[in-house]
């Protein structure tokens, strides 16, 4: 049981990492006030500077995401191990305060590629959008 919390861990950290590489490329074609920027925010505690990434990502996403379609989509496909509100858990997690380890960006990257136990349901049956959705819904929990 120890071990998930350190996958969750894990993958939450390689999702910050990611963003936050992504973050650094836009910036090096983009103009020195956003270099400084990114510079004062490395600058700053890790701690700090993860939600800053998590909120630059956000930012850049057109539509984070319909939580009440989410709702519908986690009904169907993931109630069955996280419970009928997610914050039961079973087989899986409670998703209970997810929002608290994952950001939205996190969130959308552990449903696109999930650890075992949990089922790889992108890209099929879940879309972009429905994973987009899912995320949201996971996010009021």
């Amino acid at each position: 049981m120890q071990s998930k919390p350190l996958s969750f861990l894990a993958a939450g950290a390689i999702a910050v990492l990611i963003a936050t590489g992504c973050t650094k490329g836009s910036d090096q074609s983009s103009t020195s006030s956003t270099t400084t920027t990114t510079t004062t925010e490395s600058s700053a505690p890790a701690a700090s500077s993860a939600p800053a990434a998590s909120s630059t990502t956000g930012a850049m996403s057109a539509t984070p995401g319909d939580a009440t379609h989410g709702k519908s989509i986690f009904t169907a496909n993931c109630a069955s191990c996280h419970g009928a509100t997610g914050t039961e858990g079973g087989v899986g997690p409670s998703l209970k305060n997810e929002k608290s380890r994952k950001n939205f960006a996190q969130a959308v990257a552990w449903i696109k590629n999930p650890q075992p136990p949990m089922p790889k349901l992108y890209p099929s049956p879940l879309n972009e959008k429905d994973v987009n959705d899912v995320a949201a819904y996971v996010e009021t929990l």
